[in-house]
């Protein structure tokens, strides 16, 4: 279930970490994010969306509640597919940039709001978080997250992670290498900081796993033979087509 608790006064945002590291493969997330995102910024159709995050066409169902959302993600075959998706949605408010937090500038001009994964604000942290504050419009603000595994590899992903060694991909995180919480915003420059929480089962069919898993640790030149062989060796195993990963997101809303 969701937790959402008021992180003013000095309190550090996140003082308890979980066992766990990086979901196998790019996951969807949870819908009630996106509905606390809505609530907590008040979002009502205006001003503008910015996205900083490793398959940021996730975002695409917050298009009706800005003008226009610009959705910047490092790798250029997850833009692609990013734009393809905005066709196939009828969503034409959206601007792809190729990127990670090096786009961070005033320059751009000012959000609504600024969505940025985590893990693009660990180096020189304090002054990008300053960026955020100042791109920010003043009824606005920015949210910082991270989604990780809530248990160690199920069956299913050390099937995948074994035919992911024997193609000599770039893997996800292994369990034995610690997750690493949302870090706490320290002297903060937004005036109010909240921590959102919530734990739900990732539930996918076979396709759309192996989907998930070559979005976020295949090069495209090798897709379509490491595509074969994970679909291949993931029926084989199981006979239900539908596949179980327990996950926790964890954001700071900050306004």
């Amino acid at each position: 279930m969701r937790n959402m608790k008021d992180l003013r006064n000095g309190q550090d945002p996140l003082l308890e970490a979980w066992e766990g590291a990086s979901p196998i493969g790019l996951p969807d997330l949870p819908e009630v994010f996106f509905e606390e995102m809505r609530r907590h910024f008040r979002l009502d159709g205006s001003g503008r969306l910015l996205v900083l995050w490793c398959g940021a066409g996730v975002f695409l169902p917050l298009a009706e509640s800005f003008e226009s959302i610009l959705i910047a993600d490092p790798e250029p075959d997850r833009l692609a597919e990013a734009r393809r998706d905005a066709t196939r949605m009828g969503i034409r408010n959206v601007i792809p940039l190729e990127g990670g937090a090096e786009l961070l500038h005033p320059r751009m001009g000012r959000f609504r709001l600024v969505i940025v994964q985590d893990a693009f604000l660990r180096r020189d942290r304090m002054r990008r978080l300053s960026f955020l504050a100042k791109m920010t419009e003043p009824e606005g603000g920015a949210v910082i997250a991270e989604v990780h595994r809530c248990s160690p590899l199920t069956d299913w992903q050390k099937v995948a992670l074994e035919v992911l060694r024997q193609l000599e991909e770039r893997l996800p995180v292994e369990k034995t290498i610690p997750c690493r919480p949302v870090e706490p915003l320290g002297h903060s420059p937004f005036r109010q900081v909240n921590l959102f929480i919530h734990r739900w089962t990732q539930r996918r069919t076979i396709d759309q796993t192996v989907k998930g898993i070559l979005a976020a640790s295949c090069p495209f030149s090798k897709k379509r033979s490491a595509e074969e062989a994970l679909r291949h060796a993931l029926r084989k195993a199981y006979s239900s087509n539908i596949l179980e990963e327990r996950l926790r997101l964890t954001a700071v809303f900050a306004k």
